[in-house]
């Protein structure tokens, strides 16, 4: 046991680590921003959010806790929260009957998953529901093996509902889980199937409630978000044989290398037809549900495999203690996949490691910085930036308009202008108007200046052109990639603002 606890921390540590030197990712400025929201109010009443909400609701608190420090706590917890999805897992696979040594196999196999190293290192909404749902799978596993584990099921099913409240997409797997009782209550009772069930409710309940308090701006960013703006997005910049089901297979089996979870899916489709005890029949379902989880969005990244990698690897921990897999053959294929996982992770990674350079550390010199010329300048107001990352440790708020990051703001036709402000968001159609209706005191730029079809400046040049049009003035942060655009002053401020400036 002592060895284990040593070896959970290590583990721990060099989370945290790949967490620190990551690559900032441009879709974690909606999920920070979505956190530090929740001092001023609820996703979808009083801020845009294009999710389901349980997320910043569980970790609000962390907007008071870690005001100041709130993206780098963010990466830390989904760090540790990835490393507890392992571990739920091994305890799912144990008590699903797997040996120890499966059990671990499971466990590595996902920890080492392109896709969990992902979200385990970056302040998405990732790390989380993989989290819920390994644990239901847990709860499951007991439920199936222990015949008086009747309250299990509703702590099953309030982890597999919250899993879908933290992440629509995990709500397949959910489903399936639920079908499964259904075709088996006989076996199970009709006592733990209703139990289960009212699990599921009750971890859906979060979503429903905020539904009901805005239902329209839940509707579109639970749903029509993700039906209609990819697919505009990558029309709008001739890439939209990224949508194609071609390219989307090629795509899923490419995610599915970068780790042990296309070998774990050949070794589980290799046995299907085989007679099979329940939980194994339970797992295939999931598998099935988890596959069009991760093939419904388009296009498809390395995170949606997230619903389907959990019951897959638990079904692959109930094939390794077969022969084959004590062969070297058998051991050769499982170290090949743990390599492919981590290569991902290492190459994005190491320049920065061996640098000595955390972006995260970077964002933290850049807030400071402008917190001194907030402080210098006597500015009040807020902050309108397409990064909200980068914004939300200052001393002034991130524009509640411009919380989603680049996600709405880039949009064309998918939201009306009234539409659009009854969401407390703005699109390009309306960006300029409304900047104008509501002068911000800073414009914060850098992340979005890379060259598109549809914007050859980049997404960014929007927002500097209003500034230089405005007089508001350029000011370099210490990253030396983005800049700030102050609001008018006097001429006393402004040369407090110089005198503040990096030399």
């Amino acid at each position: 046991m002592p060895l284990r606890i040593a070896l959970l921390l290590l583990i721990a540590a060099l989370m945290l680590t790949v967490a620190a030197f990551r690559p900032i990712d441009h879709d974690e400025g909606q999920y920070v921003g979505a956190v530090a929201m929740m001092r001023f109010g609820l996703p979808y009443r009083d801020f845009a959010y294009l999710q389901t909400p349980l997320q910043p609701l569980l970790f609000a608190p962390l907007a008071w806790i870690a005001e100041g420090w709130l993206f780098a706590a963010l990466r830390a917890v989904n760090a540790l929260l990835a490393l507890g999805a392992s571990v739920c897992l091994w305890m799912a696979a144990r008590r699903a009957g797997a040996s120890d040594r499966a059990a671990a196999i499971a466990a590595v196999a996902l920890l080492s998953s392109h896709m969990l190293l992902f979200a385990g290192s970056v302040a998405r909404n990732d790390a989380l529901p993989v989290l819920l749902m390994t644990a239901g799978l847990a709860a499951l596993m007991n439920l199936l093996q222990n015949d008086r584990a009747r309250w299990t099921a509703l702590l099953a099913g309030l982890l597999l509902g919250a899993a879908a409240s933290a992440k629509i997409s995990y709500g397949l797997p959910a489903a399936a889980v639920g079908l499964f009782a259904l075709c088996h209550w006989r076996t199970l009772g009709a006592a733990r199937v209703g139990l289960l069930a009212l699990g599921g409710v009750l971890g859906g309940v979060p979503t429903m409630a905020l539904a009901l308090l805005a239902p329209d701006a839940a509707w579109f960013g639970i749903i029509d978000y993700s039906l209609k703006a990819p697919f505009e997005w990558r029309a709008w910049n001739e890439k939209a044989a990224m949508l194609g089901g071609p390219k989307s297979l090629v795509r899923l089996a490419r995610f599915l290398a970068q780790g042990c979870g296309l070998i774990a899916l050949v070794a589980v489709a290799l046995v299907v037809t085989r007679r099979r005890m329940p939980v194994e029949r339970l797992l295939d379902m999931m598998i099935v549900a988890g596959l069009v989880a991760a093939w419904l969005p388009r296009p498809i990244y390395v995170q949606y495999l997230g619903p389907l990698l959990p019951a897959l690897f638990l079904r692959f921990a109930l094939l390794t203690d077969a022969p084959f897999w004590h062969r070297r053959a058998g051991r050769a294929l499982i170290a090949l996949g743990i390599v492919a996982g981590v290569a991902q992770t290492a190459t994005k990674t190491a320049a920065n490691m061996l640098a000595g350079h955390s972006p995260v550390q970077g964002i933290m010199q850049d807030v400071r910085a402008v917190d001194r010329i907030v402080a210098s300048t006597g500015l009040s107001g807020s902050i309108v930036t397409l990064s909200p990352e980068r914004a939300v440790d200052a001393a002034l708020p991130v524009d509640r308009r411009f919380v989603t990051g680049p996600f709405l703001f880039r949009t064309r036709h998918i939201l009306t202008r009234d539409e659009a402000r009854a969401f407390h968001a703005t699109t390009i159609l309306s960006a300029e108007a409304d900047l104008d209706a509501k002068p911000p005191a800073i414009i914060l730029t850098g992340s979005e200046g890379k060259p598109t079809v549809a914007f050859p400046r980049g997404l960014d040049a929007v927002l500097i052109d209003w500034a230089r049009s405005h007089s508001y003035r350029a000011v370099s942060l210490p990253s030396g990639s983005h800049k700030i655009f102050l609001a008018p002053t006097s001429p006393a401020t402004m040369a407090a603002t110089f005198a503040t400036q990096p030399l």
